[in-house]
Order: C-alpha cells, then structure tokens, then sequence
C-alpha cells in the first residue's frame, strides 16, 4: 500500500511504502543514535521513517559518488555519510 508522505528534504509530497521488515538489533541501534544526533543537531524531533530515508538519501549519494570517482566527497561537504549499507 502506497500513501503520501513529505519528504523531509525536498519539502514535496512522496510516495511511501509499508512493510513490515525485521532488522538486527545493531541497525536499529544505529538507527536511533543517527534519529538522536540529528535532533541534536538540529532541535527538532525527527521520526524514525525520516531518519531512515535521511541514511538512504546519503547512502545512495555516497554510491553514486563513489561511482563517479569522487570518492564521497560530494555537493554536500560537511554531511556525514550516517551508514554504509551492505
């Protein structure tokens, strides 16, 4: 099932998914330090879905970085990578 949902970068409506996934306890673990670190950081509360699509968003931006050569030191210098995926 598919639903709306803004995206916190882009300030747009986006499509979102749900599924019901199991994770290990260590991504989840990292997830939550990355959800407080940005509310830290910024002061404002995040969720965790906005949390993850801020890992997946840097993820992919580091790929295609590292793709292309450029090492992840991309348009956004100062952003931490906040996970590598594999």
């Amino acid at each position: 099932m598919q639903h709306s949902h803004p995206g916190p970068a882009q300030g747009q409506r986006e499509k979102v998914v749900f599924r019901t996934i199991p994770i290990p306890v260590s991504a989840f673990d990292h997830i939550k330090d990355t959800q407080r670190a940005i509310e830290a950081r910024t002061g404002h509360p995040a969720t965790f879905n906005e949390t993850m699509a801020l890992i997946v968003r840097e993820h992919k931006q580091h790929t295609q970085n590292t793709n292309n050569g450029e090492h992840g030191h991309g348009s956004q210098a100062g952003n931490r990578v906040a996970a590598i995926l594999r």
